[in-house]
C-alpha cells in the first residue's frame, strides 16, 4: 500500500486493500478457517473450566438465600457509587478495556493489515501474548520490590508513548518494528491488569467479590466501546481518546493511592497513650 492509502487509514478509519474484498470474506477457506477457530475456542474454554472445576480448591461462596436477584444488582451498583476509594479507579478500569480494543482491533486492522496483509495479524498476537504472559511474571516479581506507583508510572510513561508515536509513525514494511510495538502494548497491559487485581484488593477487602464482579463489568464497557467506536470514529481520534484517559486515569490513580496509604497509616499509627 502506497503511504498515502496508510495515512488515509489511519485518520479517516479506511482500507483500500485488495485482500479484503468480498470474494476473500465470504469464500471457502475464509469459512474453514472461522470453523477452525471456533472450534480450537471452544475446546480452550473447555479446558479451562475443567481444569477450573476439578483442580481448584473449594472456597466457601458469599450466598444468602434471602437476597434477590434485584438486590444483588443493587448491591453491586451501591458498592460501584458509594465506596470512596473505587469511584477513583473507575477511568482506569475503563482504560485498561479500552486500550485492549485498540490492539486488538484497530492495530492489527490498521496498521498490521495496511502494511503487512492480513497473514500476519496471528503473529502480532502471538507476540504481544507471549510479552504480555512474561511481562505479568517480571511485573509481580518487581513490585515487591518497588513501590507500586512507580510501576504504574513506569508503565503510564510506556505506554503514553507507544501511544504517541502511533499518532505520528506511518506503518511501514518493517516486520520487526510491528513485533517490538506489539510486545511493548503486552508489557503495558501486562502492568494494567496485574496492578488493577492489586489495587482491587487492596482498596475493597471486605467485599472483594463484588468489586472484581464491578471491575469486570467497567473493563467489558471500556472493551465494548472501543469496538463500536470503529464503526464511526477514525483511528487517530481513539488515540486521542486514549491518550486523554490514560492521563485522567494516573489523576485520579494518584487520589485513590493517597486514600490507601491513609487507611494504612490510620490502621497500623500506635494508639494513643494515656
Amino acid at each position: 500500500m502506497a503511504e498515502e492509502e496508510r495515512v488515509v487509514a489511519l485518520f479517516k478509519g479506511t482500507i483500500d486493500n485488495h485482500d479484503f474484498d468480498n470474494k476473500t470474506l465470504c469464500g471457502l477457506d475464509s469459512l474453514d478457517l472461522l470453523w477452525k477457530l471456533m472450534c480450537a475456542y471452544i475446546v480452550l474454554g473447555f479446558i479451562g473450566f475443567c481444569l477450573i472445576f476439578f483442580c481448584l480448591d473449594r472456597i466457601g461462596a458469599k450466598v444468602d438465600p434471602e437476597k434477590t436477584s434485584l438486590s444483588i444488582v443493587c448491591q453491586h451498583l451501591t458498592l460501584l457509587v458509594s465506596h470512596k476509594t473505587f469511584r477513583l479507579l473507575i477511568p482506569l478500569l475503563i482504560f485498561s478495556g479500552l486500550q485492549q480494543g485498540f490492539i486488538f482491533a484497530d492495530f492489527t486492522k490498521s496498521y498490521v493489515t495496511c502494511a503487512l496483509g492480513k497473514e500476519y495479524i496471528g503473529y502480532s498476537m502471538i507476540v504481544m501474548g507471549v510479552a504480555n504472559v512474561v511481562s505479568s511474571i517480571l511485573v509481580a516479581l518487581v513490585a515487591k520490590m518497588v513501590p507500586r506507583e512507580v510501576v504504574f508510572g513506569f508503565g503510564g510513561v510506556i505506554h503514553m508513548a507507544i501511544m504517541i508515536g502511533f499518532l505520528i509513525w506511518i506503518p511501514m514494511n518493517n516486520l520487526f518494528i510491528y513485533f517490538i510495538l506489539a510486545a511493548s502494548w503486552g508489557f503495558c497491559d501486562a502492568v494494567w491488569q496485574t496492578q488493577c487485581n492489586t489495587l482491587i484488593c487492596v482498596t475493597c477487602p471486605e467485599d472483594a467479590d463484588i468489586a472484581f464482579a464491578n471491575y469486570r463489568l467497567l473493563q467489558s464497557f471500556g472493551l465494548a466501546f472501543s469496538f463500536l467506536s470503529g464503526t464511526f470514529m477514525c483511528v487517530a481520534g481513539k488515540l486521542y481518546i486514549l491518550i486523554i484517559m490514560l492521563v485522567v486515569s494516573v489523576m485520579f490513580y494518584v487520589l485513590a493511592e493517597y486514600k490507601v496509604r491513609q487507611v494504612d497509616n490510620d490502621v497500623f499509627e500506635d494508639p494513643p497513650q494515656n
